[in-house]
């Protein structure tokens, strides 16, 4: 399996039987990101909520008689509507799809769509894939409730947002870090704008004792799992 970084909070996993998986597509709208939509391609676009910094290029991105956007049913109602295929979920369901198992757990942020709809809860996205786990975190806070996740997951991969204002920061992602104790840490959702610019080894620095590596992926970078 391949992990391929497109920027902000943007992934694309590649698994087995090239299923490709879209996690957050905000790409073109990007002001950090040069990478060609018509190189994109996806089986799947799983969503952690409705802002258009994840949903991103999603309506470009989406084929309507192949793709399927996963996220809540509230964001899912809204594609439907546009005649895009869609999985519906919520906060705490779980479903194992021919990729393998995904659930859904709270992030603490807002989701409204880019034409002010309601777009349902925010949420974390848990991915088991054969023997491996990710999870990406979303926009949220800090939480307490992540001592819980890490309870019920060995989590190999943590895609988590440091930029801070809209989303925890180098110091509550360390916190974060502490509890779900992953093997690799992967920083996201930083210097996209200027509100949201950190160091991502200032936070390598921070959460060496709770990890084997921090990852700090370069936009367009691909990595197997």
């Amino acid at each position: 399996m391949k992990l391929r970084y497109l920027g902000h909070s943007a992934f694309m996993l590649t698994c087995a039987e090239n299923i490709r998986i879209l996690i957050d597509p905000f790409i073109s709208k990007n002001p950090l990101a040069h990478i060609d939509l018509s190189t994109l391609k996806a089986d799947y676009i799983l969503l952690t909520h409705a802002h258009g910094d994840h949903i991103g290029d999603t309506l470009s991105l989406a084929d309507k008689q192949h793709t399927t956007i996963v996220c809540v049913s509230e964001l899912a109602s809204y594609f439907a509507k546009e005649g895009y295929k869609t999985h519906a979920m919520q906060i705490g369901g779980a479903f194992t799809f021919d990729f393998g198992r995904l659930k859904l757990y709270p992030a603490t942020h807002g989701s409204m769509t880019p034409d002010g709809r309601y777009g349902g809860l925010a949420a974390g996205i848990v991915l088991e894939i054969g023997n491996i786990c990710l999870y990406h975190a979303g926009d949220t806070g800090l939480f307490g409730d992540m001592k819980l996740i890490a309870e019920l997951h060995k989590v190999d991969y943590f895609m988590v947002p440091i930029g801070g204002n809209f989303t925890m920061d180098i110091q509550d992602a360390t916190i974060a870090t502490s509890w779900i104790k992953p093997k690799y840490a992967i920083p996201m959702h930083y210097d996209t704008f200027p509100v949201i610019k950190t160091d991502p080894q200032v936070f390598r620095t921070a959460v060496q004792d709770f990890v084997d590596d921090t990852l700090i992926l370069q936009l367009g970078a691909e990595i197997s799992l």
